[in-house]
């Protein structure tokens, strides 16, 4: 389940990290009166508890059933996040599962897209079970008759807020192609990437300074420091694309979902003898590493595009999925 992306473990130590990621975009750039829900408010509240309810459950499920709960509950790198989260969930101690756990009490609908747009979408905030910590939710679904499904789930990072966004009743327009926003998601996104990128990372004016982002960096040279000229450490992360997310409320911006995924590579100079993270071990089997390793996690964040000035990151998530190594 969901942790925010600022927690890190050396990579030296064959890092892992844990949470949920993933999925979709809207098609309409209309920001003006409000317009009709694609959901009524009750439905999609009644949707959105029942989706987040889902989506805890199955998280917390190694088994057969586990898998075809997430299979319902999780769409796109969310339901790929999830699922690497269940293999890890052996080797986790009750205290890790707990911190990590969705509340399923509480959920709130915070917007809902407008008729019209493609796909529907329902942005719900729940929290962390054990720290009350705001977790934000993209549902998206709905064509057809389809369910909902999680498509993102970005714990908030510490002292972050959302603006105002258009009531549920009113319905909230779509990013469509980003038009009266201070930058393109895209172009936001990029950025972020090549500002924590390891080593040589590029400093943007897009971006406002943001507790992961500094992590980030900070984290990648603890790991490259750790391992003491003795190999050399990368770290990149690679846009895939914007997944959703709603305009504000007056046209004074949008939250966008984006995915990114990470990849983490160590080459060692000579061999040693490394032992991975049980994270690592249960997802790909590696009990050891001398030469090399890779490291590959779902990454996804929650940017406010504001309609002038700097975007900030509000949310974010990550979530080991794939590693090599010998």
């Amino acid at each position: 389940m969901p942790r925010t992306a600022t927690r890190r473990r050396a990579l030296a130590a064959a890092l892992a990290c844990a949470a949920m990621l993933s999925a979709c975009t809207g098609n309409s750039d209309d920001t003006g009166a409000p317009g009709t829900p694609a959901v009524a408010p009750d439905a999609a509240q009644t949707t959105a508890a029942s989706a987040v309810s889902a989506a805890a459950t199955s998280s917390l499920d190694a088994s057969a059933a586990g898998g075809a709960a997430r299979d319902k509950a999780f769409v796109g790198a969310a339901l790929q996040s999830a699922n690497a989260y269940a293999k890890t969930l052996p080797g986790r101690t009750a205290a890790e599962k707990a911190d990590a756990e969705l509340a399923t009490t509480g959920v709130k609908v915070l917007a809902i897209s407008r008729g019209g747009d493609n796909p529907q979408q329902v942005l719900a905030q729940t929290t962390l079970k054990k720290t009350g910590a705001a977790v934000l939710v993209l549902l998206v679904g709905g064509q057809d008759g389809a369910a909902f499904k999680a498509a993102a789930v970005t714990p908030m990072l510490p002292d972050a807020k959302l603006d105002a966004l258009d009531t549920p009743s009113d319905g909230s327009a779509a990013i469509g192609d980003g038009s009266g926003l201070s930058a393109k998601p895209d172009d936001v996104v990029a950025a972020f990437a090549a500002s924590v990128k390891y080593p040589d990372p590029t400093t943007t004016k897009v971006l406002a300074d943001d507790p992961l982002s500094e992590q980030l960096r900070q984290s990648a040279l603890a790991q490259s420091k750790a391992l003491n000229n003795q190999g050399a450490f990368t770290q990149d992360h690679q846009p895939k694309g914007v997944l959703g997310g709603l305009r504000l409320k007056d046209g004074k911006g949008a939250i966008v979902f984006a995915h990114l995924v990470r990849n983490d590579a160590i080459a060692m100079r000579t061999p040693v003898k490394l032992t991975p993270a049980k994270d690592l071990t249960l997802l790909t089997g590696i009990k050891q590493i001398t030469t090399e390793a890779n490291l590959t996690s779902n990454e996804i964040i929650a940017i406010v595009i504001p309609a002038s000035g700097q975007a900030r990151i509000v949310a974010a998530s990550d979530q080991l999925v794939a590693g090599s190594g010998r």
